[in-house]
């Protein structure tokens, strides 16, 4: 795709001109501030929307010594040979957009539009997009096709970086494991647990083993601790546990025979069995002569306490209803609160806005300070008017519906029946309560059980009963006393060891707890040394890679390279994709860092690699050109704008004519 002419209308400062390139590539001269960058920005606003700097919010509207110059239309037209042949004609027109409003007499601004023409035939946005899709492949490509500067410096790194594997082709896994000899363990490592043919990425297994090996740090880290504590653990005695069995043994045969000697003594003590139960039956003729005396006293008041409890029953219902007719008062009341409130709120409301009058002022109009036409006096006054009754009728319209004079009425009433029937239930609560001080006031009290006779001579045979039982058993007790302390010494001598014997086992069990440990220590330390191989394996495929990916795509340029990767302080690797450029020394220099004459022939040896890519060629045009006195070859159609003092206006030539200005 070569540029053949290029017009401009109103665009940028540049009133008509036309600039005949011919599809040759050409040098434009003029002084500062003459349009040079101009024609740049037409052609990139011709293509993609955005001037040459890729600014966003960009117009080519045309400045005046007060701002934009209005009523323009402001247009580029370019024609194309595409690289088929075929000649197209380009043309886009920037305009403001007038409009009358009903009743005014004058046209009030109304935005920008763009018109968009192919071969001199309106079409719609999307169509003109489209199109451009078709010859060029979009904007970013055009960008990095027309502009040296936009895929070296301008572009992310990360889609730099993805343009070029696109243009140069990726390096697969299986071509750079079958480089080194030493990579052919990598896939055993990289195999998803449980599968058969499914492989982490070079990364996941990085990122999945570094958090395995610092769980398996922190557990060898806490081992060497809790051996230590087991070891601790161990008592410093030896223990003989064969001897300590015997021991318990003969203990167990000493204490079945003292609990069969007791066993023998308390079946054969029948006098100490009949005391007690003599004791017994004294014992439940007294409680059955208690049971008896209150039974008597409780028939006696039976009639006057169910009288009590109904009377309890009907002052628990009273004392509910009362309850719930208080709590009903009182929401009633907020509710009468609320609705008087609003009903001030709203009164308050109309009246001020009944005050309100027509101010005389606005007969005067703001600006000229001269009064207005008498009849837009009448309908300014007129809708003051209106809109005040329409208020009016708003509010008094609201206040029907919140807070009316009928429903703050009917609410009194509602509260004022509430009122009757609550004082009603507190006046019938208090007769119940008299009701029932005088019922109980008519219960007998009976003489206590324990004052009467009866409970004197039956306490008496209880007693009597006891002294005969303590009696009875003095001599059993005492042999009994003598048996349970010989038992006590023996259950307190099994216990000692049995202690003594819980420590072997502890130390048993502390024993073969430090053989675990150990052997889990061995265990992690074996799994920490393999993860430590996965990631050296991983480290040395991603080097490897780097410098064959490296290799086939600055094996595609001649001058420019590409450093892809950055090495870090850990020794492993990070994505990146700087252009690096040759300075005098032949030093390479990252592209920022290099002169204007090396980034413009570094930018346009990237283009030329694009353009013989994608198949796509197009006008390459180089700004501050007069800094390249060598400017590197290429095959494309390339526009050199130059600084020229002696030129006022801008000149076009022609490399080959070395002929030819703007018209």
């Amino acid at each position: 795709m070569k540029i053949n002419t290029l017009r401009l209308e109103n665009f940028q400062g540049i009133k008509a001109a036309t600039f005949d390139f011919k599809g040759q590539s050409a040098s434009v001269y003029g002084d500062n501030a003459t349009g040079k960058t101009t024609l740049f920005n037409a052609l990139t606003w011709l293509l993609f929307d955005r001037p040459s700097t890729g600014a966003k919010g960009y117009t080519p509207k045309t400045k005046g010594p007060d701002g934009d110059v209005h009523y323009l239309d402001h247009a580029a037209e370019a024609q194309f040979t595409m690289d088929g042949g075929r000649l197209v004609t380009l043309r886009k027109v920037f305009h403001e957009n007038y409009k009358k409003k009903r009743g005014s007499a004058t046209e009030e601004f109304d935005g920008h539009s763009v018109d968009f023409f192919i071969d001199g035939v309106p079409v719609k946005e999307k169509e003109y997009t489209a199109a451009l899709l078709g010859f060029c492949g979009g904007a970013e490509q055009m960008k990095m096709l027309t502009m040296p500067h936009y895929f070296p410096e301008d572009m992310p790194w990360e889609a730099r970086r993805k343009i070029l594997l696109e243009v140069c082709g990726d390096v697969t896994d299986t071509e750079v494991i079958a480089s080194n000899g030493e990579l052919g363990e990598l896939p055993t490592y990289l195999l998803m647990p449980g599968t058969a043919d499914q492989h982490y990425t070079v990364d996941e297994y990085k990122k999945i083993a570094a958090a395995q090996k610092a769980d398996i740090n922190k557990q060898l880290l806490g081992i060497p601790g809790r051996i230590d504590e087991a070891q601790r653990a161990i008592p410093e005695e030896t223990i003989d546990v064969a001897a300590i069995d015997a021991q318990l043994s003969a203990l167990q045969t000493k204490q079945d025979g003292l609990m069969e000697q007791k066993a023998a003594l308390l079946a054969g003590d029948t006098a100490t069995a009949e005391a007690r139960k003599r004791v017994a039956a004294a014992e439940a003729a007294l409680a059955e002569a208690r049971t008896a005396h209150l039974n008597r006293a409780a028939e006696a008041n039976q009639g006057t306490q169910a009288s009590i409890t109904a009377l309890q029953g009907r002052i628990s219902t009273v004392m509910s209803g009362k309850y719930h007719l208080r709590a009903e008062l009182d929401r009633q009341n907020m509710n009468l609160e609320r609705l008087q409130g609003r009903r001030a709120d709203l009164l308050q409301e109309y009246a001020s806005i009944q005050a309100e009058t027509w101010d005389e002022g606005q007969a005067v109009c703001p600006t000229c300070h001269r009064e207005l036409p008498a009849e837009d006096v009448t309908r300014m006054r007129e809708a003051f008017n209106i809109g005040k009754s329409n208020r009016l009728q708003a509010v008094n319209q609201q206040g029907q519906r919140e807070a009316s004079k009928e429903m703050i009425e009917g609410l009194q009433a509602q509260i004022a029946g509430l009122q009757t029937e609550f004082d009603a239930a507190e006046a019938e609560l208090k007769n119940l309560t008299d009701e029932q001080a005088s019922l109980q006031a008519k219960l007998v009290t009976p003489t206590p059980f324990e004052q009467t006779t009866e409970y004197a001579s039956l306490a008496a045979a209880v007693a009597a009963s006891k002294a005969a039982e303590a009696g009875a058993g003095q001599t059993t007790t005492t042999a009994l006393e003598a048996l349970n302390a010989q038992i006590q010494a023996v259950y307190a001598e099994s216990r000692e060891l049995q202690q003594q014997k819980g420590k072997a086992d502890q130390a048993e069990a502390q024993r073969k707890r430090i053989a675990e440990l150990q052997d889990q220590e061995k265990a992690l330390s074996a799994q920490y040394e393999e993860l430590e191989k996965g990631i050296y394996l991983c480290e040395q495929f991603t080097k490897a890679k780097v410098r064959m990916l490296t290799d086939r795509i600055n094996g595609k340029f001649k001058n420019v390279r590409f450093r892809l990767f950055l090495e870090q302080v850990n020794g492993g690797v990070k994505d990146d994709c700087e252009v690096l450029v040759p300075n005098e020394a032949g030093s390479m220099v990252p592209f920022r860092d290099a002169n204007n004459a090396a980034r413009i022939n570094a930018g346009l040896e990237i283009i030329e690699t694009l353009a013989y890519h994608w198949g796509i060629s197009m006008p390459v045009f180089i700004d501050n050109a007069e800094s390249v006195t060598r400017l590197a070859h290429t095959a494309m159609q390339t526009v050199r704008l130059v600084v020229s003092e002696q030129d006022a206006k801008l000149r076009l030539e022609l490399d080959e004519t070395k002929g030819g200005a703007a018209a």
